[in-house]
């Protein structure tokens, strides 16, 4: 009895300990917990106090206020609200851009993922686009388009983007832009405007009337009678009575693709019942949830085959899987160019098929990277067919092959946009599809996108004789530019071993990154100018020698530190100055490793050493005259290549880009 006694005292001395002991710790909790509440509030507060001195004008006081906030509270979403506003404040209210964009900059890399991030990218956009640095706010808008498609944020940013694309003057990129916002979001109000600002595009700064008419007579048909669009579908007629164009009647809203497919989905299923009046049971597959992530489309898959009945109205019959279902329903919608819902049904019926380790059709990869384009996803669009490619080789071979069949077909827009899908998955297959290309604008008649495409073919395979010859002939027939062509024309009858052949496959490498191959072309160059300069015996051909391979070798140097290689490009800057130590070009040299270094101060005036050293000279004179145009400095640079010209008057080199020059200027004026 004594044991259980002295056992009951211990176990009741031990409990009364454990809840002394517990008590404290709820104490504790509780004081934590109050501690934790109070710090929200005092931050809640704190930004309350920074917003009421920004709204009574005391920048100064509200900055160090949300600067307080985002160092006690690093990360959290009252330090990424702070910072939104320091940028907010900095560019709209303090004329200090620098700080501004530092602060968006800052929630974009502490939260890429977030809706402030969003937001960051938004205000970074708006400040470029009122800057009218209208590339660096479509990088902006189309990160958000891109990124954060869920977000109604998303909307307004596509629309910037198409401005910032018309502003730009980039008038084929506005259109498709205003086009894929209608397709991405063919409910929202304002759907019908923005394809109204296409067919406006189409018909005035790109003088295509019959595309104008194209796009103004599916306005009408998509949107004639859905509320809120009127005022577009009435602009869109005149437009087309002044076209002498069809009116087309209205859709009926109700008469839509869903019913099309729906009503073929369930003849089929009729056709091909099991006989003797027994179905086969859904499959089980087609309910599953797979945590499929958000397509970015707008919509879920499951939403759109709600209107088919669901998984469990079609999953299942001997025809296949639910995935199978949705990639026919899904290729109706691809048909009536409703790339939205087909895209979510391609989205959800890939990644059902690759979680049950079944093997897709390689061309339904395709689709929806055109899907993705064609609502303006671009950065998707490649991600999917990359992604797709480094899985199945056949993706790549299967988007080639469908190129070849719109060229075919005579659809070459179409041809282009498949090829255009892979550049880049494959760099052994860049060179030929760039050529491909290039026959699809050979046919359209663009001569000047014809030389684009091929320079890009020879830029990634300088032994693809095919693009080499295709070049020298739009060059010579269709852009009347006969001594380019005849460099290019001699590369493939094999008579390249010349200074001016090897240059001129440097300078296109260089041109399109390919930096290796232009750092061996210039070497190459150069060392032909070298082997003729010991031939040589004529004082002033042996002149123009020296300067080839100064030149040739300086270009080697730019190419190797564009390659990373920035002290190999010191050592031969070095090596040339060692050798040739008066010489002007040699000032040049310098002057271009200064601004691959971003030392603009020591650039300009090594620039000017070698204009002053040799003023006869146009290698100094154009670089210097290319930067300031790089910069915006285009009154210095007309100034710099006039005066180059008063005592150069033949250069032609010099005057082609002074006449381009001052011919964008008027048109920007105008």
């Amino acid at each position: 009895m004594k044991f259980f006694g002295r056992l009951k005292t211990k176990t009741y001395y031990r409990l009364s300990k454990f809840a002394f002991k517990s008590m404290k710790y709820c104490a504790l909790i509780a004081i934590l917990l109050m501690a934790a509440s109070q710090i929200g509030c005092l931050t809640g507060s704190a930004l309350s106090k920074a917003d009421k001195l920004a709204e009574d004008k005391d920048y100064y006081g509200a900055i160090e206020a949300y600067q307080n906030i985002i160092d006690m509270q690093p990360g959290t979403p009252d330090a990424l609200e702070a910072q939104l506003a320091i940028g907010k404040l900095s560019i709209d209210q303090m004329n200090q851009p620098a700080k501004g964009i530092k602060a968006y900059e800052g929630v974009i890399a502490a939260a890429p993922e977030s809706e402030k991030a969003a937001e960051a990218y938004y205000e970074l956009g708006l400040h470029y686009f009122r800057e009218k640095d209208f590339k660096s706010a479509q990088t902006q808008f189309d990160a958000i388009v891109n990124k954060f498609s869920n977000l109604e944020l998303s909307h307004n940013a596509h629309l910037m983007l198409a401005k910032s694309y018309e502003e730009a003057e980039d008038y084929e990129s506005a259109v498709e832009a205003f086009d894929s916002f209608a397709n991405r979001n063919p409910r929202n109000k304002r759907a019908a405007p923005a394809l109204e600002n296409k067919a406006r595009i189409q018909r005035q700064f790109l003088k295509d009337e019959e595309e104008s008419k194209r796009t103004n007579q599916m306005l009408v048909k998509r949107y004639g009678k859905v509320e809120g669009a009127e005022a577009a579908v009435e602009n869109a007629k005149q437009e087309l009575k002044d076209l002498n164009a069809t009116i087309p009647e209205p859709d009926d809203p109700l008469a839509t693709a869903q019913g099309r497919a729906l009503a073929q989905f369930e003849a089929r299923r009729e056709r091909d019942r099991p006989r003797g009046g027994v179905e086969r049971s859904p499959a089980m597959g087609g309910a599953t949830n797979l945590g499929i992530p958000d397509s970015g489309f707008g919509i879920s898959a499951a939403d759109v085959m709600q209107n088919f009945g669901g998984q469990g109205g079609i999953a299942g019959d001997d025809q296949g899987s639910y995935h199978d279902a949705e990639l026919m329903i899904a290729n109706f919608f691809y048909g009536d160019e409703n790339y939205r819902d087909a895209g979510a049904l391609y989205y959800d019926a890939i990644a059902r098929a690759e979680a049950e380790k079944v093997k897709i059709d390689p061309y339904t990869y395709l689709k929806l990277s055109i899907c993705y384009r064609k609502v303006g996803m671009h950065q998707r669009a490649k991600e999917v067919l990359r992604k797709a490619a480094s899985r199945d080789g056949e993706v790549i071979e299967a988007v080639i092959n469908t190129g070849r069949n719109h060229y075919t077909s005579e659809d070459y827009e179409k041809a282009i946009e498949s090829y255009n899908s892979v550049i880049g998955l494959r760099k052994d297959k860049d060179s030929e599809v760039y050529w491909l290309i290039s026959l699809a604008h050979k046919k359209l008649s663009e001569p000047e996108k014809e030389r684009d495409a091929l320079e890009r073919a020879v830029a990634a395979n300088t032994q693809n004789t095919d693009a080499l010859q295709s070049l020298a002939e739009v060059l010579h027939y269709r852009l009347k530019d006969r001594k380019t062509a005849a460099i290019f024309q001699d590369l493939v009858d094999q008579k390249g071993d010349s200074y001016i052949g090897a240059k001129t496959l440097g300078d296109l490498t260089y041109k399109y990154g390919n930096y290796i191959q232009a750092n061996a072309r210039y070497k190459t160059a150069a060392r032909i100018a070298k082997r003729l300069l010991g031939k040589s015996e004529i004082d002033a051909e042996k002149q123009e020698l020296r300067n080839q391979i100064i030149h040739a070798t300086i270009l080697a140097a730019r190419a190797s530190h564009q390659r990373g290689n920035s002290e190999d490009a010191q050592q031969l800057i070095d090596e040339l100055a060692a050798e040739y130590p008066d010489h002007a070009l040699i000032h040049y040299g310098r002057g271009e490793l200064a601004l691959l270094n971003e030392d603009t101060e020591t650039a300009i005036a090594e620039f000017k050493a070698a204009i002053e050293k040799a003023p006869h000279s146009d290698t100094a004179v154009i670089a210097l005259g290319d930067y300031y145009v790089s910069q915006g400095f285009n009154d210095d640079a007309i100034a710099l290549w006039e005066g180059f010209l008063a005592e150069n008057q033949y250069n032609q080199n010099v005057t082609r880009r002074l006449k381009t020059l001052k011919g964008d200027a008027e048109t920007t004026e105008e």
